[in-house]
């Protein structure tokens, strides 16, 4: 598997999590950050677009089929930064008197889609690292149960704790490597978008 067609499962899942309404428990269960990125729950556009924007930033660009068709590519993971920094190129060639406008237009639809995508990301780091924290929880349960199992308890018995312990151990790396996995693709958001955002400027 990929590692785009793994995001794309993480995002399903994730959407999942938001729509069931899990999300905001898991949050809760979260106090600690685990990626290196600061934890911001959105883009500060400001920041994104390295000065004060040239204009206030417009809403509808989804009723542009122009904008909306270069925000929806650009923004798509499928699709690299360069590739969409191109496909901003072709867009903005053309464009007359309302280049502004229309390229400012395409950096609201940007923003509003990368939120969309970071808030995917928070919500499938937080589920994992909430699993690994049950997951770890229990792997403690079976330790202190083994510890405490007399010397003369059947060895089945032990054995039933350890091989759970050890599936348990597991599925917590699993988990772990998972939220790793969504960190990285939280700091890859960041760069994507403002080489996107880069490019856009280049073509004002």
């Amino acid at each position: 598997m990929s590692s785009q067609q793994r995001f794309g499962r993480h995002l399903m899942a994730c959407f999942l999590i938001i729509v069931l309404g899990a999300a905001p428990a898991a949050a809760e269960e979260i106090r600690e950050w685990p990626c290196d990125a600061p934890l911001a729950e959105r883009f500060d556009p400001v920041q994104v677009w390295g000065s004060p924007l040239p204009s206030s930033l417009p809403e509808g660009w989804r009723q542009d089929p122009g904008v909306r068709e270069v925000v929806e590519f650009v923004a798509n993971p499928e699709n690299p930064p360069a590739q969409g920094a191109k496909r901003i190129a072709t867009f903005a060639a053309p464009l007359g008197a309302e280049r502004e406008e229309r390229l400012v237009l395409v950096f609201a639809g940007l923003l509003d889609q990368f939120n969309l995508l970071r808030r995917f990301v928070i919500e499938g780091v937080r589920d994992f690292v909430l699993r690994a924290k049950i997951l770890r929880e229990a792997i403690d349960r079976n330790e202190t149960a083994v510890a405490a199992l007399p010397t003369e308890a059947r060895e089945e018995q032990r054995q039933g704790y350890l091989e759970a312990r050890s599936w348990d151990a597991r599925r917590m790396d699993d988990a772990l490597e998972e939220a790793e996995f969504l960190c990285r693709r939280y700091g890859y958001l960041d760069r994507k978008l403002r080489e996107l955002t880069a490019a856009i400027r280049a073509a004002l």
